[in-house]
């Protein structure tokens, strides 16, 4: 295992989710009573990452490594830079190495 990569990933990790948890805040009334719990539980920042050290990503798998690190870098990024106006409107879904990303979290 790579750990300097690992201590990397989850600090990216933790900006990714204070950026989603800061854009959740804010919209909090438009989400159901009964998801709020679930919500809060994958936004907040331990659960956050404990969910990314089971992923391939933070193991290093199912792409080339360096692959994974580039690309994941260059999605987090831009997920800092995008407003949660632009995040809500999926405009993630728009940034190739964030789509790159998610195939290997997918296992695709």
């Amino acid at each position: 295992m790579n750990v300097e990569w690992q201590n990397e990933s989850l600090s990216l990790t933790a900006e990714i989710c204070a950026k989603y948890r800061e854009c959740a805040d804010k919209e909090w009334k438009s989400i159901p009573e009964n998801l709020k719990k679930f919500t809060e539980g994958r936004l907040e920042e331990s659960q956050c990452q404990k969910r990314f050290r089971e992923s391939n990503a933070y193991k290093l798998i199912g792409a080339d490594p360096l692959v994974i690190q580039t690309s994941y870098k260059e999605c987090h990024l831009k997920i800092l830079q995008f407003s949660c106006k632009d995040l809500q409107e999926g405009k993630i879904e728009t940034v190739s190495s964030c789509e790159m990303f998610q195939k290997i979290q997918n296992g695709n």
